[in-house]
């Protein structure tokens, strides 16, 4: 028998368990048009119409506004617009047939890829970063973006969103590589990659700079906040499974999902592998609340404002998902 809460079956996103609180941006609905226009500008999504019309729905601007709900109308922006990019990277590139289920021609796409953000790319500054067609849009639109930050980063934020950025264009590969092989990852592993794959290290390493704030190295860089991140990442990957999981199977994409990984490690129905995945996050929840207290209390200024804005990241995560067209189950196709 289903177990209930509040009427609903237990381990559904509507339970996810968060005690941060939610704040909003008053700057979103502005994000998001703006992102849209720029994501038109740079013609990311050209001859996609599909993905095009699903990201224009998604509200990708009130991702940003609910997870970095402090910062100035400028900064939401250029956060809006980086999310509207991996939006459109793995909807229009990473997940298509022709391109995701490639590991060598997309492993020397990402290659090119991380090139254009190099301080000085090989052979200078030039458009597309070798790349053409919709992988060129990507690379000029990248390189924008990667210039946009160094323009206000210290060279020690702007290294590590780099080098978040370069793992995540290699976790594609990995991605790739198992859809090609039509294998599924085990636990060990998913919940490793899973972390890289889906960007969420990308997002968290704008977080104090976007404040107008910056940690020092020596707790940045530290055991404590690396921690902290790991577990932020964690939580945002596996919420974000579970609320895209009925989607992910619908369309038949449910093997990077940690419910399928799940069922299979301990073999059980999808129901109890949902109900295993509520519990992981739970207690990954715990351990985040118990360290950033920690951190909070024993951190310098910057590190505690961090700790703070990692939490507001992780309900503003839950809000925009709960709301957001992004995980819609699609409608099945009618036959003639």
């Amino acid at each position: 028998m289903t177990e209930l809460r509040d009427g609903r079956p237990y381990g559904t996103p509507d339970d996810l368990w968060c005690p941060f609180p939610s704040l909003t941006n008053p700057h979103a609905e502005q994000a998001d048009r703006q992102s849209l226009a720029w994501l038109a500008h740079h013609r990311l999504l050209d001859g996609r119409l599909r993905q095009s019309d699903r990201i224009g729905r998604q509200r990708s601007g009130h991702l940003a506004a609910r997870t970095n709900p402090e910062v100035s109308a400028g900064m939401l922006r250029l956060l809006s617009d980086w999310y509207v990019w991996l939006f459109a990277f793995d909807d229009g590139y990473c997940e298509d047939r022709e391109h995701g289920h490639r590991p060598g021609p997309l492993a020397r796409t990402t290659a090119l890829l991380a090139r254009v953000i190099d301080p000085d790319p090989p052979g200078g500054r030039m458009s597309g970063g070798g790349l053409s067609g919709p992988a060129g849009a990507f690379a000029t639109a990248l390189r924008e973006i990667r210039d946009r930050v160094a323009a206000q980063a210290s060279p020690s934020q702007l290294f590590r969103w780099e080098c978040t950025v370069r793992d995540y264009l290699s976790a594609q590969v990995w991605e790739a590589a198992n859809r090609e092989a039509g294998t599924m990852p085990g636990l060990s592993e998913y919940v490793a990659m899973r972390r890289h794959a889906g960007a969420t290290y990308t997002c968290l390493a704008l977080v104090d700079f976007a404040a107008g704030r910056e940690v020092p190295a020596a707790e940045a860089d530290g055991p404590s906040l690396r921690r902290l991140r790991d577990l932020t990442a964690n939580l945002v990957s596996w919420d974000n499974d579970l609320y895209s999981h009925a989607k992910e199977t619908a369309g038949g994409q449910g093997r990077h999902n940690l419910v399928e990984v799940l069922a299979r490690h301990h073999r059980c129905s999808p129901a109890e592998a949902r109900r295993s995945a509520v519990a992981m996050r739970d207690a990954e929840m715990r351990a985040f609340i118990e360290l950033s207290r920690t951190v909070r209390a024993n951190g310098g200024e910057a590190a505690s404002a961090y700790a703070r804005s990692l939490g507001l990241w992780l309900r503003g995560h839950i809000d925009w998902s709960r709301g957001s067209s992004r995980f819609d189950v699609p409608a099945p196709t009618a036959r003639p």
